[in-house]
């Protein structure tokens, strides 16, 4: 499977038609950026080849960036940023209570094509991994979840006394805790543990079936206490 990112400009999308020239020029930047990265690594590549890339001198390129971490996270959020739109319209018609196990399959599934988040995933780049662990692109995934929690409740398919916003936060964390593990120690085929996770989920989210219900959004401080 090959990269979604390509440094051949005829690739661009439609819609970078429609933006204006220094929206084109900033995506092009990101594109290329997510290649190179991706491929080399932080250290090894250069803004100036970036740029050269892009056909703007290095000064231009910091015009939209002022630093190269400023880049390489920005082409990281990028690159999760469609990681996760892309996961999210495969999973668009699976139940709630199959949604978080299934992300996790689709992101796994679709990891070659995001060369970027595969290499700070496979931890090639310890020193941005802290920096990059609340990018913005997450919001966005757990906005996602939360809505789709919010929309099986309206439905009944989810437990009426969820939390569905820290569920969604809950959520995020085993999804890039798993992500990690997956990407550094590779992926279990084994049908026990993909069934257990999804066991897991929907226990969490399936309605009660004798009318109990706990408690709704316990804090921390209740939850540590004995």
């Amino acid at each position: 499977m090959t990269s979604t990112y390509s440094e051949d400009i005829g690739t661009l999308p439609e819609d970078a038609e429609r933006a204006t020239k220094g929206e084109r020029t900033r995506k092009r930047l990101l594109e290329i950026a997510i290649a190179r990265f991706g491929d080399r690594g932080y250290r090894a590549t250069s803004v100036s080849e970036i740029a050269r890339a892009a056909g703007l001198t290095q000064a231009a390129a910091y015009a939209y960036f002022n630093s190269k971490e400023a880049l390489f996270d920005a082409a990281v959020d990028a690159d999760a940023d469609a990681a996760i739109t892309e996961a999210v319209a495969q999973g668009a018609g699976i139940p709630p209570n199959e949604l978080v196990p299934m992300l996790l399959i689709f992101f796994i599934g679709n990891l070659e094509t995001h060369p970027l988040v595969k290499r700070v995933l496979g931890g090639h780049e310890p020193d941005a991994l802290k920096r990059l662990i609340n990018l913005p692109a997450l919001a966005h995934l757990t906005d996602t979840i939360a809505a789709r929690v919010r929309e099986g409740q309206s439905t009944g398919q989810v437990r009426s006394d969820l939390d569905a916003e820290a569920f969604s936060n809950g959520a995020e964390t085993i999804i890039l805790s798993l992500m990690l593990s997956i990407v550094q120690v590779g992926s279990s085929t084994e049908a026990r543990r993909q069934m257990g996770v999804l066991s897991i989920f929907d226990a969490v989210l399936r309605p009660p079936q004798n009318g109990s219900s706990p408690l709704r959004g316990a804090t921390a401080e209740q939850a540590s206490q004995p």
